[in-house]
């Protein structure tokens, strides 16, 4: 019993200090984990079908208010209240996942705009997790509920007068992470357009040094701000994962009206 608690402390250690991933080997071994809280960040139908065994189901969409034109996310309280009675605190080691990152992505967004110190996505997925053959099941986990306390730090969410006050500092990157053909139809002034696609491989992040190869050609460097955006703040939460906990980058936000907001 002393062994099996120093190994699980252990992990968690190793979680803590790991500023990138978790492995599906890594969470095998901690999702029984009373400190552990597993997010399926997908929609409840497809986690109804199937899902890592231990995980409660959160959809991301459920986060947001119906009219992402105003700011998409719901307010601070509705959003701790919502969290609190999933069994979520700012306290547990949280992991993340769904099928392709974008809305784990968001969702990691999300929880450190909240104040939580310690989130993890899963690598790969859940396509890594069925690959490894790691236990699944169609019923519904539920934790009890907490009391969720934010501690918002609110610089990594950004409106439209921040970003116009913006527009012409050479300081500040706008990194646009939708389609190229949607930014070539119209994107906000001199973005650089990198499609979140291009920082996968399958349901992988590509290796640090791909990703960031990627952004330094087109400019986007850890000496700037960055400011991300799509066209509802989706695929900027994913990019927004990478240079935060993959690449280190100090100075990351995301618009959060993204371009539905800008253009009205």
């Amino acid at each position: 019993m002393k062994k099996n608690l120093l190994i699980s402390l252990a992990l968690l250690l190793a979680i803590a200090l790991n500023a990138k991933t978790i492995s599906v080997s890594e969470l095998s071994k901690i999702i029984g984990n009373s400190n552990v809280v597993v997010v399926d960040a997908r929609s409840s139908s497809d986690y109804a079908k199937t899902h890592i065994k231990g995980a409660i189901n959160l959809d991301v969409n459920d986060l947001n208010n119906e009219s992402p034109v105003e700011g998409s996310l719901k307010s601070n309280s509705a959003l701790a209240s919502i969290l609190g009675k999933n069994g979520i605190s700012r306290n547990k080691t949280i992991v993340t996942y769904c099928e392709t990152g974008v809305r784990a992505g968001r969702m990691y967004w999300i929880l450190k705009y909240l104040g939580c110190n310690d989130v993890r996505m899963l690598d790969g997925q859940m396509k890594a997790w069925f690959k490894a053959r790691k236990p699944i099941t169609n019923k519904k986990t539920t934790l009890s509920a907490t009391t969720f306390s934010p501690a918002v730090k609110s610089s990594l969410k950004v409106d439209k007068p921040y970003v116009k006050s913006k527009m012409n500092n050479s300081n500040t990157i706008l990194l646009d992470t939708r389609k190229a053909s949607e930014y070539s139809a119209g994107h906000i002034g001199d973005a650089v357009n990198i499609p979140h696609k291009q920082f996968l491989a399958g349901s992988k992040i590509k290796s640090a040094s791909a990703v960031s190869s990627l952004l330094n050609a087109k400019g986007v460097s850890k000496n700037k701000e960055v400011i991300l955006y799509c066209k509802t703040s989706t695929t900027a939460g994913l990019a927004y994962f990478i240079m935060d906990a993959i690449l280190g980058y100090p100075n990351v936000k995301v618009y959060e009206g993204a371009y539905l907001d800008w253009k009205n």
